[in-house]
């Protein structure tokens, strides 16, 4: 054989036919023979001999030689190599860059992704004609419906590159909804829909298109649909989002105001960035989410029916929902609101909050059983409504008398804290109180006219807090059952005085079950046995081993009941904590720089001493230290108050 000339192996795949036999086979140990016998080829080759050719034994391994390669430079490292002669090994094809199978799976899908969103942005251009950008836009949302092929858009930033082909869609109401309707879509991700400004302009340019611009209309009729054709769209539309999460959006009302404001809705500051708070107030989005609000309130006093009533609950919270959240930390928002259409944010949301505390009663989920749906409606629509308010009163002197001017909303907070409470689920009701709470501390806080009005406030029939569980003493008990007015101030203290025995209560018996801590359980898998002048350890039998493993089950079962009893007192311990802490507050504020109204809440303490609500204060504000980062926006007012009842 020639050194040149590279061994090779037949395989069983090369074998064209039957009648052909395969090409010679040179094993190893032949390597050297010149040729194979003839008469070897005649031979009908056994059942054995054929396996051999597709199951052979692996060769030996090749040889290989050590050359060592001595540096000149004395500074450099001798190297070592491994060399094999290619007379000694097969001939083969080395592929280098193998890809794994996902990788090629996954290089397939976004090749296909590439190539399908570069043939629909082509029909999207503005040189296309109408019906073909249309159809482009629909064909492209189909495709986002995918949330493989939304995560592709974003992974490439090409959302931004689609709008802005689209910028044009405002001037022609089909493209409008069509456009509407793909942002609908992206925005069905709980991820950043990847918006800049120009995308967040179009998107409010097409919310101001609230009526619905049918067959006909546009600055260009001649090259809009016909009646029957936008028909088709809005059902391709419809049936396009209803494989999607669509909770809150009516199918039978599909437009292009109602697609733009559901997919504003869905976005919040935190999905879009910080950024989105500011440019959303530019350019006229927080008008368009207000003027939206104040719509839901109407519809509230106009309509009765249930359904219609769920709606324009659930429309109004989720509109305050995005309100409350582009208002925090936002000076700017916050005056924005206060100011625009002359404070119609703040009169609608007062206007909101009374009307649920009227519905609350009747749609009590916790009293009527048939309140179901809107009774969870009107408890989600006060939530929103009180932290919208709580964001645009907090240290602002301004909003808090703005609010505090609004017809009976100072009677209706107090009402929250002390009243309503008592027709909510019993887990709802430590967050509506601490929410009242903190709404009346806003507003006493910066305004003597509110601080006037609370402490000349009267509670009607006399009635106090009235979901409360903890006994009073009897000069406060006989205070509250009495049928004669009770002031604001009165009912304030009683729910102090509630709360922080209730606290100390709860307190003491998670002391007492975490004092009484489990006795070590003996051994009693066999017991020490004396025989033959020896101490040996005797095993139980296995009866004995079932019973201790029951009785061991059982007290980890006893024990988890402890602990579960101890976690749920500790529970109840801090909502207490919590509320009595709020309460004290807003008496401290309303106590601030005012000698009458120090002496009128005295007279309501129990020996007119005011070191019980100290004591509490000072616990809140460690608790407080230990949990909030230092300088948390209330740790110095509640310092300051401290300070001055500890003086007074």
């Amino acid at each position: 054989m020639s050194p040149t000339k590279a061994v090779y192996n037949a395989r069983h795949w090369t074998v064209e036919s039957e009648d052909q036999p395969p090409p010679p086979f040179f094993s190893r140990s032949h390597a050297n023979s010149a040729s194979v016998p003839t008469g070897s080829a005649s031979k009908e080759p056994t059942e054995s001999e054929k396996d051999d050719g597709v199951f052979k034994a692996p060769p030996p391994p090749p040889k290989v030689t050590k050359c060592v390669t001595v540096p000149t430079d004395p500074y450099q490292d001798t190297v070592t190599t491994l060399k094999c002669h290619k007379t000694h090994k097969e001939l083969y094809t080395v592929v280098q860059h193998v890809k794994h199978f996902n990788d090629v799976v996954e290089f397939g899908e976004n090749q296909e992704f590439t190539d399908d969103f570069e043939y629909l942005t082509t029909g999207l251009k503005s040189g296309q004609p109408l019906n073909t950008r249309c159809l482009s836009v629909i064909s492209l949302a189909t495709r986002c419906a995918m949330p493989s092929f939304r995560m592709h858009l974003r992974a490439r930033g090409k959302v931004a590159k689609v709008f802005k082909t689209l910028n044009d869609a405002p001037q022609l109401p089909n493209l409008a909804l069509c456009t509407a309707a793909l942002m609908y879509i992206l925005s069905r991700d709980r991820l950043n829909m990847d918006l800049d400004r120009s995308c967040l302009d179009l998107m409010i340019r097409l919310l101001e298109l609230d009526q619905d611009q049918g067959a006909g209309t546009g600055p260009d009729s001649s090259v809009q649909f016909s009646a029957k054709e936008l028909a088709k769209i809005k059902e391709k539309i419809r049936k396009l989002c209803d494989t999607v999460h669509n909770k809150h959006l009516d199918l039978q009302n599909i437009t292009t105001g109602h697609l733009a404001m559901e997919t504003l809705l869905s976005l919040t500051s935190k999905r879009a960035g910080d950024w989105f708070k500011e440019e959303l107030r530019l350019l006229g989005g927080l008008d368009h989410i207000v003027d939206k609000v104040k719509e839901c309130v109407d519809n509230l006093n106009r309509d009765d029916q249930e359904e219609n009533l769920v709606s324009s609950l659930w429309g109004a919270e989720r509109c305050l929902r995005v309100l409350e959240s582009v208002t925090v930390h936002n000076p700017e928002n916050q005056s924005y609101l206060i100011a625009y259409k002359d404070s119609s944010l703040i009169v609608s949301s007062a206007k909101a909050l009374r009307r649920c505390e009227q519905m609350i009663q009747r749609y009590s989920r916790e009293i009527n059983s048939d309140g179901g749906m809107v009774g969870k409606a009107v408890e989600d629509c006060m939530r929103a409504i009180i932290g919208v308010l709580l964001n645009l009163t907090h240290d602002n002197e301004w909003g808090s008398t703005k609010t505090g001017e609004q017809e009976d909303l100072i009677v209706t907070a107090l009402n929250c804290v002390l009243r309503v409470p008592q027709y909510l689920p019993q887990e709802q009701r430590f967050d509506i109180r601490v929410l009242g709470l903190g709404l009346l501390i806003n507003l006493v806080e910066y305004s003597a006219r509110n601080r006037y009005f609370l402490m000349e406030m009267e509670m009607e029939g006399g009635q106090g807090p009235c979901d409360s569980t903890v006994m009073l003493s009897e000069q406060h008990q006989d205070l509250s059952s009495s049928g004669g007015p009770l002031s604001a101030i009165a009912a304030l203290v009683q729910l102090f005085l509630q709360r922080e025995r209730a606290a100390v209560l709860a307190e003491a018996q998670t002391d007492d079950l975490i004092k009484e801590a489990p006795k070590p359980a003996l051994d009693q898998s066999g017991e020490w046995q004396e025989t033959g002048g020896e101490i040996q350890w005797v095993a139980n039998d296995n009866a004995s081993d079932k019973q201790e493993e029951g009785k061991e089950k059982n007290d980890e079962e006893d024990e988890q009941l402890d602990l579960n009893k101890a976690l749920q007192h500790a529970g109840k311990h801090m909502e207490d904590s919590i509320v009595a802490s709020y309460t004290a507050v807003l008496l401290g504020c309303l106590c601030q720089g005012s000698p009458m109204n120090v002496t009128t809440v005295r007279e309501n303490l129990p020996k007119g001493d005011f070191s019980i609500m100290t004591e509490m204060l000072k616990k809140f504000l460690n608790f407080m230290n230990l949990t909030c980062d230092v300088g948390t926006a209330g740790q110095k007012p509640i310092s300051r108050i401290i300070d001055y009842l500890e003086h007074c």
